[in-house]
């Protein structure tokens, strides 16, 4: 009996793994966005001077969570010029931003889990320290 359970339980794990997605990371900026999917261009591996963007597009679903940080005096939990993140809404990401994006890969389908963006004229001048 021990055996044909260790049997089992090593089956349903190795099955059950095979049907898990694959998180992934690509980091670009935004070229269109909308309700239901994102579109970035990521700079890939260099391959000399023709290397080109490579264009992805993420699809948004309600469970997306998509967040702006951006870096403030007060900082976070204290920390002088850290960086804080605050709750955007889908339809809020735009062109130009620079964004995280993380992934589910499962099968053909790549669907956003998480989207950080930062935004390139959203930063206080930070003092100089000398």
């Amino acid at each position: 009996m021990p055996r044909l359970i260790m049997t089992f339980a090593l089956v349903f794990l190795a099955t059950s793994y095979g049907w898990a997605g694959t998180m992934e990371k690509h980091v670009g900026v935004v070229v269109a966005a909308d309700r239901s999917q994102v579109t970035i261009d990521e700079m890939g591996s260099w391959r000399g001077p023709g290397t080109e963007p490579v264009r992805h597009v993420f699809r948004l679903t309600g469970a997306t969570k998509v967040a702006l940080a951006e870096r403030t005096r007060a900082g976070d939990d204290g920390w002088p010029w850290a960086f804080n993140e605050q709750w955007l809404r889908r339809t809020d990401l735009r062109p130009g931003d620079y964004v995280t994006v993380t992934i589910d890969r499962h099968g053909g389908n790549t669907t956003a889990v998480s989207v950080l963006a930062v935004r390139p004229d959203s930063n206080p001048e930070i003092p100089d320290s000398s």
